[in-house]
């Protein structure tokens, strides 16, 4: 099973990379998911996540991985240097596991180096090669990797195929199988070596010294194949399944591998749906260890408490036999109380005294004790108590050891009844859930919403929005409303060159009304209309003056009246991915999922989205509760509109 990215994938991802995020900017970064970062970027027509997992890949992705409330050092130090440059272009390194981000930051140029090997590496160098910023600041044998340093890529690991000889007479001396050889003398992943043999006709497993000059050339020809198939952009991104399970993801389809096909539109989504999902597993790995390190800490408690309680057993047995062998020979004892004390008035030494009797083994004059043997039992006398007072003293050291084994019992009742949760925990715990954005199409960086009627509708979030929505969406055919409000969002209904019905006029009055002052107001109904675009004006009477996203309306208004502040959010979730839609009418109802109404109120930020959650969360079935939850706050509060609201 593939680990992480190989140089022929790194070809592949940079050749798209450099399709998608040319002169797009740099919003933010975040590290998420361990070492895992995401470079936000802000690419036409909407917002791109880029991906780095040190270890394994880059790649453009479409999970929403949580974002840590507070930044960690890392993201806030790739800030510095990143946050709002602008990308100029991709690169990849000798073809190497290593790709390269140039970037413009207010005149200064950067570069981000990713390295995808061993653990893995993010630098960042300045127009001279300087290394500014290092992930992992590292002294090896052949480059030193740290901040103030000249960055030095690592050596070349073999021959470059397209414009080194391959060594045939090396090659057959080699003692190992020709796929094992060539990739130790080519620079070359065996994954493509292994396809080059195959398009060759060459098992892999030959013996080096059985393969012709013609097999190595055709070969070679084979990869130089493959190698342009990526650079010209020829791709056929793969996922490669076995048993059921992923095995691979390849650029092109590698007829090497064996295995079911899932076959993709571009390589980042492909490497982004192979590689998530090793990430959900390994997530859900680390849920399980902790599970399993907080069972084996409730174990040992366990085993402590079992030693205890034996000790415990033992210590209240032996006192309640003592305490029963001196009453049983009372008088005894109590006559060998009386000596002692009469032989130490007499002046008697202790030595003397231990010599009375055969069975005392040792005096203690200073804690005035004696150690007596009867019935292979020492038993500690303390000669200024009686022989009865000796006794109790047995019988409360065994009831104090009983004491404490209730007391050890039941602690040792709730160590295992956790342990027995921990372990049932353990068997339960779900997959995390990282779930994947659905595509966007273009109009989707603006409000919008379908009309019962299956007519789209379009609004502008801001003023310079509401101008490029009336510049360049409004066409002849269509229609504008708009809340009769100053502010607020201008509504675009598409006509498609359709007649558009008045239910999808009236909607979309509805929608114009909700994204306006009226619900920042907290109005509960307000007023909207529509026109026709040639009402619609950037010009102003004489002497005024129009300011962006601002518009004149001549002629009849065709109103629709007392329409109330309500707005429906619903989730779509579909094979893993997620959309947010918002909108009145029955849009949301006849797509999503799950949803809620909305009305003005009080709720704001992130305690509204946490309550939307929270109720879409109450509606859902176990198998959507960790889908809901796993949806970005951000996500919500984006197409709801500005104000605060109240869940009906």
């Amino acid at each position: 099973m593939k680990s992480g990215m190989t140089s022929l994938d790194i070809l592949a991802i940079v050749s798209e990379l450099n399709s998608t995020l040319i002169s797009a900017r740099v919003d933010n970064v975040y590290q998420v998911e361990g070492s895992m970062l995401v470079f936000r970027i802000h690419a036409h027509p909407a917002s791109r996540d880029l991906v780095f997992d040190p270890q394994r890949r880059l790649n453009l992705t479409h999970f929403k991985y949580p974002v840590p409330e507070r930044p960690t050092p890392t993201a806030v130090n790739l800030r510095r240097y990143l946050a709002g440059a602008k990308v100029l272009r991709f690169e990849q390194l000798d073809f190497d596991r290593i790709a390269i981000m140039v970037l413009d930051r207010g005149g200064d140029q950067y570069s981000a180096y990713f390295e995808i090997f061993g653990d893995g590496n993010l630098l960042i160098t300045d127009k001279d090669g300087v290394i500014r910023f290092a992930l992992h600041q590292r002294e090896m044998k052949d480059r030193v990797l740290r901040v103030g340093v000249p960055y030095k890529p690592p050596p070349r690991r073999g021959l470059d195929v397209a414009l080194d000889q391959i060594p045939f007479g090396d090659l057959k001396a080699s003692k190992h199988p020709v796929s094992r050889a060539l990739t130790r003398v080519l620079n070359l992943p065996s994954e493509l070596v292994e396809e080059g043999l195959a398009r060759s006709g060459v098992p892999p497993d030959r013996p080096s010294d059985a393969v012709t000059e013609a097999e190595i050339a055709a070969f070679r020809s084979s990869v130089l194949s493959v190698l342009e198939e990526v650079r010209s952009g020829r791709l056929k991104p793969t996922i490669i399944d076995q048993g059921g399970k992923p095995y691979t993801v390849v650029p092109v389809d590698f007829v090497s591998i064996a295995g079911d096909r899932r076959h993709f539109s571009t390589f980042n989504e492909a490497a982004d749906v192979y590689f998530g999902g090793i990430v959900l597993e390994q997530a859900g790995d680390r849920r399980k260890a902790r599970v399993e390190e907080e069972i084996k800490g409730l174990e040992a408690i366990r085993s402590r408490q079992l030693e205890h309680i034996a000790e415990l057993e033992k210590r209240r047995a032996e006192s309640l036999e003592k305490g029963k062998l001196i009453m049983a020979n009372l008088p005894a004892f109590q006559s060998l109380v009386n000596r002692v004390l009469r032989e130490r008035r007499s002046g008697t030494d202790w030595g003397s005294i231990r010599s009375l009797d055969s069975n005392i083994r040792e005096v203690d004059g200073a804690a005035g004790t004696l150690v007596y043997s009867i019935g292979g039992k020492e038993l500690v006398i303390d000669f200024k108590l009686s022989a009865a007072e000796n006794a109790e003293r047995y019988f409360s050291e065994s009831k104090e050891a009983s004491r404490k084994l209730e007391g050890l019992r039941k602690a040792l009742e709730e160590s295992e009844r956790k342990i027995e949760e921990a372990k049932k925990g353990l068997l339960a715990i779900p997959k995390p859930t990282f779930l994947r954005a659905m595509s966007k199409e273009w109009y989707e960086k603006f409000r919008w919403m379908y009309s019962s009627d299956g007519f789209l509708i379009i609004g502008g979030k801001d003023a310079s929005q509401n101008e490029i929505l009336v510049k360049k969406h409004l066409e002849p055919t269509d229609i504008f409303a708009h809340a009769d409000l100053p502010g607020g969002s201008v509504v675009v209904v598409k006509s498609g060159g359709k007649e558009i019905p008045d239910r999808t006029k009236a909607e979309a009055a509805a929608f114009a009304v909700a994204f306006s002052r009226a619900w920042k107001a907290g109005i509960g109904v307000a007023d909207g209309y529509w026109v026709r675009p040639d009402q619609v004006t950037k010009a102003p009477p004489s002497g005024e003056y129009l300011g962006k996203g601002a518009f004149m309306i001549y002629g009849e208004r065709n109103y629709v009246r007392n329409i109330p502040l309500e707005i429906q959010i619903g989730i779509i979730l579909s094979d893993g991915e997620y959309k947010v839609i918002a909108g009145v009418g029955e849009f949301v109802r006849s797509r999503a999922s799950l949803w809620v109404s909305l009305r003005p109120g009080e709720l704001e930020g992130k305690r509204l989205a946490l309550a939307i959650k929270d109720r879409l969360g109450r509606q859902a079935g176990l198998d959507l509760k960790e889908k809901v939850a796993a949806i970005p706050e951000s996500d919500i509060l984006n197409v709801i509109p500005p104000g605060g609201c109240a869940l009906i």
